[in-house]
């Protein structure tokens, strides 16, 4: 997709790291400067909200918890869509981290949504298939 160009100065160091990043992710400097707004945007507009790499690719996870916002909403959409049910199946999580995967999941449902079927796919045996000796035979 071609988008207009936009002149942007940045500090050396900001430079340098995006670079090694570009570098080690095989990706366009371009490729990673986008990203990274767009992520820094999405953690603005949903706090509690932060970004990190897994296996899968880089995935929104839930501040102080580790769980993917994709895993919490498919408790609250297996609930029923109900918040006083998902908070009692993750008691873990505070009313704050459960509001932001909400405020989260508002802005980017068809992102969520497309997690949440993605792995539901990943059964143990489909899982074997693709990654021989990952899982043991049961």
């Amino acid at each position: 997709m071609i988008t207009p160009t936009k002149t942007l100065r940045l500090r050396s160091q900001l430079r340098a790291e995006i670079d090694r990043i570009a570098r080690r992710t095989r990706r366009t400097f371009s490729e990673v400067t986008q990203d990274l707004i767009e992520e820094a945007l999405r953690m603005r507009e949903c706090p509690g909200i932060y970004f990190a790499d897994e296996p899968g690719g880089r995935e929104a996870k839930v501040a102080g918890s580790g769980l993917g916002v994709w895993e919490v909403l498919r408790d609250y959409v297996a609930a029923g869509r109900d918040e006083r049910t998902l908070r009692k199946a993750l008691p873990q999580l505070s009313a704050a981290q459960v509001k932001a995967c909400l405020l989260y999941y508002r802005r980017y449902p068809r992102e969520i949504d497309a997690e949440i079927r993605e792995n539901a796919t990943l059964t143990p045996r489909v899982i074997q298939a693709r990654f021989r000796g990952l899982v043991s035979p049961a």
